[in-house]
């Protein structure tokens, strides 16, 4: 058996090689980041992550190490997925979100670009469009679809206004809990702000206090903020646990969203439609002729090119009461020449008709 002193030496060994190794395997990843950018793919790419993971941990000979092992290569990963988006997004660029500090719109951009991206963060959604279209933004990460309350038809309608496309898109868990400032308890409470769709999100826990106000906000980050800054113990806020750290908030009531699997689907846009041979869903906005069957020609196209729809969602023409768009996101690659074809077939069956963007689904 060694001593001490000669343990030590092998793990300094073994660390020396592995800082060459990691080395090697960060240049690795430059390398797969400038294919990424030649080729038009996005970082994020969840099934090979696993299948690395995967990989890695049926070479585990020792049973104790299969959950080190597999955090130590969820580190790693995360490590060259952020090296890739620093290369991907030029100094200088920038990738805007809506909110403040601890949004769950700046979580979703982390979680899709990094950590250690330039980023900007605007007060409305709007903000977002019109910060890349002056050129001060790359990309714009925004939330379009909640599990609980549906679309985000304020967005929807900005993707229509503006010529900009989908390049991407990530999807994460949103929790929401009541916080106040420290010392408050729940009956103190009067008035609580948050967005509206955090209202929404936690509507059976709020019946139980009808008497409360219920004050509409741009961002539930933003309402922890205004709760700091107002620091009065009957106002409280519904935004996610990562706030209370940040705005010095006590934690009054945890986990009350209604759906308990409560997740949003984040949006990446960006100027130039993705060309990617790896891009496996389409998004487009349309309108059909008012009168009957007229929508059912266009669906009838998707059935009979054999496209699988994976989402309508219908939002009003403002100019022509009772008239509507509808939002379809649906299989394909707009690179495949079938794929190209039924699209013609269907944009000349329709009175509107534009693309948002293909890009590559996200998968868990």
């Amino acid at each position: 058996m060694g001593d001490l002193s000669d343990y030590r030496n092998h793990i300094d060994s073994i660390d020396r090689e592995l800082v060459e190794l990691f080395e090697e395997r960060m240049e690795l990843a430059l390398k797969v980041a400038n294919f990424k950018k030649e080729n038009g793919i996005e970082v994020l790419n969840r099934t090979r992550e696993q299948e690395v993971i995967d990989q890695t941990l049926s070479l585990v000979k020792n049973p104790k190490f299969y959950s080190s092992t597999s955090r130590f290569f969820e580190y790693i990963m995360k490590l060259s997925r952020e090296l890739q988006s620093e290369y991907l997004v030029e100094v200088g660029d920038k990738i805007g979100f809506q909110g403040v500090s601890g949004s769950n719109g700046e979580q979703a951009l982390f979680e899709y670009f990094g950590e250690d991206v330039n980023t900007l963060a605007v007060k409305n959604f709007e903000d977002i469009f019109i910060e890349l279209k002056n050129g001060n933004i790359k990309y714009g990460v925004l939330p379009i679809e909640n599990s609980s309350t549906g679309g985000i038809s304020e967005v929807y309608d900005l993707l229509n206004k503006y010529d900009f496309h989908i390049i991407g898109e990530i999807s994460i868990k949103i929790d929401h809990f009541l916080m106040g400032i420290k010392g408050a308890n729940i009956s103190d409470i009067q008035e609580i702000y948050s967005h509206p769709q955090g209202f929404a999100q936690c509507g059976d826990f709020l019946k139980y206090h009808p008497n409360w106000k219920l004050i509409p906000y741009d961002n539930t980050a933003n309402s922890a903020k205004l709760v700091q800054e107002k620091n009065e113990k009957s106002i409280a806020v519904i935004a996610s646990e990562k706030v209370a750290k940040i705005y010095n908030l006590d934690i009054l009531e945890s986990y009350i969203n209604s759906n308990k699997n409560n997740i949003t689907r984040f949006a990446i846009i960006g100027k130039e439609l993705s060309t990617s041979l790896e891009n496996d869903k389409v998004s487009v906005v349309l309108s059909s002729e008012h009168k009957a069957g007229s929508l059912y020609k266009v669906l009838q196209w998707f059935a009979e090119n054999n496209i699988n729809l994976s989402k309508i969602e219908s939002r009003p023409l403002k100019s022509r009461p009772w008239e509507y768009f509808f939002y379809i996101d649906f299989d394909g690659n707009l690179n495949d020449p079938k794929l190209k074809t039924a699209l013609e077939q269907i944009s000349n069956s329709c009175h509107y008709f534009k693309v948002l963007g293909n890009y590559k689904s996200f998968h868990e």
